[in-house]
């Protein structure tokens, strides 16, 4: 326990505990294994909290783009 304190203090750690929030990432996750891609864990969940909190994502990762249902918009692209 005294190293998950010490961890904490160096690092934010966030607590998900909005059983919607989870609920979404569970399919999200699910819906990409299905189709045969894999994302990192950490992006599940900010995809799903964006469908969930109605946000447009605003993000440069490719993976996302394979989530059904986020809005994301890149910045970093350059427009055609």
């Amino acid at each position: 326990m005294a190293e998950f304190n010490q961890f904490c203090q160096i690092y934010k750690v966030l607590l998900i505990d909005d059983l919607e929030i989870i609920e979404n990432a569970c399919k999200i996750h699910v819906d990409l294994q299905r189709r045969g891609f894999t994302i990192q864990e950490q992006d599940i969940f900010i995809a799903a909290t964006a469908i969930t909190r109605g946000l447009i994502l605003v993000s440069n990762d490719s993976d996302l783009e394979r989530v059904q249902g986020i809005v994301l918009e890149n910045w970093a692209k350059e427009e055609s």
